[in-house]
Formats: C-alpha cells, structure tokens, sequence
C-alpha cells in the first residue's frame, strides 16, 4: 500500500511538472553569443509564444500566430505535451481508484489489478510523448546553433529550464508507470487467503463460550414430620 502512495505522490508530481513544462514559454534562452550583439537583452521562447526582455525589466512576447502557420516540429511536440498532460491526468484518476486503500471494488481484486496496469500504461506513454517532445525541441535548438544558415542570426538560442523540468518529469512518469506496472496490488488468491485468515482469526477469538455452569450435588435425606410422615427435600 505504501509503494502505491508512493506511485500516487510521484504521478501527481509528474502531471504538475508535465502542465508546467507545457506553458511555460523557456524552452529556449538565448546565450552569451546572443548578448555580445543585442547588448543587456535576454530572449526566450517556447511552444506557444517568443519574448524579449531589455535590461529595464520590461518585456513584451508575441505570439507564434496561426497553428497552421508554425512549423511541423512545433505542432507535433504541441500535441505531443498536450496529449501526454491529459494521459497523466488521467493516470493520477486511475491510480486512485484502483490502490487496495480505496473502498471502490475493494472486493474485486482482479478489476483492481486491471485499473492499476491501465494506469500504468497512461504513465509510460506519456512519459514517452514528454521525452519525444522534449529530446525533438533540444535537438532542433543544437541544429539551429551549429548551423551555418543560422550564423547571421542576432539571437541564438540554447537550451532552456523548461526542457530540464521536461526530462525530470518524463522520469517521474516512467518511474510511476514501471513501479505501477510490477506491483499492481494483491493477486485474488493472495486477497482470498488473507481474507481467510483474517476470518478464521476473528472466529477463534470471538467464539460463543456458554458459561460455565455450578454443579451443586443434591442430598437427600428424610425429614420427618409433625404426623409422622416424610417427604423428599432437596437441597
């Protein structure tokens, strides 16, 4: 039970690092190469807009425009963080609903065993889905810096926080869906035995004791009477 809270705390976890990896707009920052030209100004940009910052404090993004009108990569790693959000989401859900500490199904172990391998699932592709997403953006933003059609370019950019926070959360999720996936809970033979056990236990300890009756021996003896007569007293 205690492996399963775990696994609860960590897709939780997860799914929070997985939402914020997926709005917040540092996927890339530009570098000191960037800075010897623009003077103090920073630059970053994600998934959904690129801002700019001068040495004031103030700053001002701009949108990527039209989905249809941004680049293959971009749309498919959008869909990719997005899908894998509501996997994970999803996930937290089921985890929930299927821990042997839930009162759902608490008597159909089998149905529980299936929630928790669904739910592991969920967690392993969308730690897939991040991974992709994230390992595709690194991986155009090195392109991008070593390239010579990009030489001329005022801002160069390179990796930003947002794609660590990615990885740290694909390791969350992949870790919660394989730990999930090997302890799903009590088999229903092992649920059965405890369940025995647990009966046979509580029989022996709460068995019907009749009380202990007193035996008192009776004597019997002759008392005489007034008239002569006798009769049977017992005592």
């Amino acid at each position: 039970m205690y492996v399963q809270i775990t696994c609860l705390v960590l897709g939780y976890v997860s799914t929070a690092l997985c939402t914020t990896t997926t709005f917040w707009s540092v996927w890339a920052i530009s570098g000191p190469e960037s800075a010897s030209v623009l003077g103090p100004i920073w630059a970053w940009k994600g998934l959904w807009a690129d801002c700019m910052q001068i040495e004031t404090g103030q700053y001002y993004c701009e949108e990527q425009g039209s989905m249809f009108l941004a680049d293959g990569y971009l749309i498919a790693i959008r869909a990719f963080m997005c899908f894998a959000m509501c996997l994970s989401g999803l996930a937290c859900f089921l985890l929930l609903l299927g821990m042997e500490c839930t009162r759902l199904l608490k008597d159909d172990p089998q149905s529980k065993r299936k929630i928790m391998f669904i739910c592991a699932i969920f967690h392993c592709i969308a730690g897939i889905l991040i991974l992709t997403s994230v390992a595709w953006y690194s991986a155009m933003i090195v392109e991008d810096f070593f390239s010579f059609e990009t030489q001329d370019n005022m801002i160069k950019y390179e990796l930003g926080p947002t794609l660590y926070l990615g990885y740290i959360s694909c390791f969350f999720s992949l870790s919660t869906g394989i730990v999930t996936f090997c302890m799903p809970g009590s088999k229903p033979e092992q649920y059965t035995n405890a369940t025995k056990s647990t009966m046979v236990g509580y029989s022996a300890n709460t068995a019907y004791r009749a009380p202990a009756r007193s035996e008192v021996r009776s004597s019997e003896y002759v008392k005489p009477v007034g008239n002569g007569t006798s009769f049977m007293e017992y005592v």
